[in-house]
């Protein structure tokens, strides 16, 4: 028979159509449970790979920390203008900063930075941001420091020969084997340990004020009135005299530092 003829008198073979028909129902539900299965089994997947990422990301905290620094360092935010710069976080072990980024630090970040035995010699950092530096056997021989905030930080064997520290914030902060010859600590606020110990080794007279360390830190002439004294008496006693405004907005600011 030829194809595609048709047979006179035969009749439609209704069973085997039905038949057909319920098997490709059947294949067609099984085609659509499969396709659920499978939708299933990549949502799965995707979740787990945004599980690994995520733990990738946790994982590299400190890459990810670091590298963060370094864009901050590079785009400045509120830093890296006027004489503002931003060393937060970074290592500048042995580095000698003013050689390589000027005398001119005002305001500048070092915020949790490392700067073992760095030089800032005869740098202007008034107004800094030390909080949590690293910066043992640094050089900061004859640097103005006055309203840097430098608390819990490390300064041992730190260098302060002539250095201007008035008005500073040290609190909490180490500086054990400092050398604080002719160094200006007026109206600093430094914690009561710290001022004694210091007291141990001051002298000298700073060539800038005119002061001597002695006074600066209220040692005075034995370990009793040590005792009885605080470089930052203005904090606490309402007689003391309010320590003279350094800065304003008018004359002074991270944009314009003048």
């Amino acid at each position: 028979m030829a194809p595609g003829s048709a047979v006179l008198g035969s009749r439609p073979r209704v069973g085997v159509v039905a038949g057909a028909g319920k098997r490709g129902a059947l294949v067609a539900r099984r085609a659509q449970n499969d396709d659920r299965r499978s939708a299933g089994l990549v949502g799965k997947a995707k979740v787990a790979v945004s599980s690994v990422a995520l733990a990738s990301v946790l994982l590299a905290g400190g890459a990810a920390h670091a590298e963060l620094n370094e864009r901050e360092y590079e785009r400045g935010g509120e830093f890296n203008r006027g004489s503002a710069k931003q060393f937060g976080g970074i290592d500048m072990i042995k580095v000698d900063i003013v050689e390589e980024f000027g005398e001119d630090l005002r305001l500048s970040n070092f915020v949790q930075a490392n700067i073992r035995f760095a030089k800032l010699r005869n740098a202007n950092l008034r107004g800094a941001y030390m909080m949590k530096l690293v910066a043992p056997g640094v050089d900061f021989t004859g640097a103005d420091m006055s309203d840097a905030l430098m608390d819990r930080s490390v300064f041992v064997d730190a260098n302060f020969t002539n250095a201007l520290l008035q008005r500073v914030v040290l609190t909490l902060s180490d500086l054990n084997g400092a050398t604080i010859e002719g160094a200006d600590f007026t109206d600093a606020l430094l914690d009561k340990t710290t001022q004694q110990k210091l007291c141990e080794t001051a002298s000298g007279t700073n060539p800038v004020t005119g002061r001597q360390t002695r006074q600066t830190l209220k040692c005075g002439g034995n370990r009793f009135s040590a005792r009885q004294s605080t470089p930052s008496r203005y904090m606490t006693d309402e007689t003391a005299p309010t320590p003279q405004q350094e800065f304003d907005a008018d004359r002074f600011s991270m944009y314009t530092t003048k």
